[in-house]
């Protein structure tokens, strides 16, 4: 409900920003009328419409808002720190922070503002007035491409609003910056094995499937949700959060599935099984 909340906020005021509500809708209605109408790839409807594009973005990060809660930490005696998580593309998608491109960055800033609009309601601020600040900052980072410097000026404005919702909410806890993600890098590593052997595998991150179907894409499909990769044969890979896989064999049969990294950590492999179907 938070997300859908925030969602909605960032939605008003892009729709009320003619750079973003107006003119992109009138430019992009031109462009449908003088071209023929393509299928895009998930990565390529990401770079037309930006601004409609995070919507779905943030609606693909709710639906695996387990990652966010499993990192809820309590908010600190001297404050709630902004950067206490240490969201960055890397730790978020592994091997895929360069393939997912922009629609990276929207997740990383999407996972951020989630774990945002639930903290500072812990911290004692009102939903309402959290979820409308959140959603002007979104909107900034909209506007500027996710660039980092846009994300800082961005950061800056989101505490001068919640300072100013501070002074008006008595008990609410007071606001820091305070980076975090120096000492906070873990190994994603993690090889593969197929059963039988000699399986051809690729992989998905969870989350970025799920936005190929928000978009409306079949997300099984490597052209269209352009985000696939082929297994690597020569060493372990980065996987940083649930993974959705399938897996050829030689002799066409197929397995496919979806797996949770952190459950095979120890032992340091994970093994994709082909299914037999039961004998009746």
């Amino acid at each position: 409900m938070t997300t859908r909340t925030t969602a909605i906020a960032l939605l008003a005021l892009l729709t009320a920003t003619p750079s973003w509500g107006q003119a992109s809708v009138g430019q992009s209605s031109d462009r449908a009328e003088a071209a023929t109408p393509v299928v895009q790839s998930s990565s390529e409807k990401v770079r037309d419409n930006p601004a409609n594009q995070y919507i779905l973005v943030k609606t693909g990060v709710g639906k695996v808002i387990g990652t966010i809660d499993a990192r809820a930490l309590p908010v600190e005696p001297e404050g709630y720190n902004l950067l206490k998580y240490c969201w960055t593309v890397s730790n978020v998608l592994g091997d895929w922070a360069e393939r997912a491109g922009l629609t990276g960055a929207m997740i990383v800033r999407a996972l951020e503002t989630s774990a945002w609009a639930r903290d500072l309601v812990r911290a004692g601020y009102a939903a309402d007035p959290v979820n409308e600040a959140i959603g002007r900052y979104e909107a900034k980072l909209v506007a500027a491409g996710f660039t980092d410097a846009a994300r800082e000026r961005a950061l800056e404005g989101l505490v001068t609003d919640l300072d100013g919702l501070r002074r008006t909410t008595p008990g609410a806890a007071q606001i820091r910056t305070v980076q975090r993600c120096g000492g906070q890098s873990r190994s994603l590593g993690l090889n593969y094995t197929t059963a039988p052997e000699d399986g051809r595998a690729r992989f998905i991150p969870y989350v970025l499937h799920q936005i190929c179907q928000n978009q409306q894409l079949d997300a099984d499909d490597p052209v269209r949700c352009d985000y696939w990769m082929d297994g690597k044969t020569d060493g372990p890979m980065s996987f940083a959060g649930e993974t959705v896989y399938t897996v050829r064999w030689p002799d066409g049969a197929t397995a496919s599935g979806r797996f949770d990294p952190e459950q095979s950590r120890s032992a340091g492999s994970v093994t994709l099984h082909l299914r037999l179907p039961k004998a009746k």
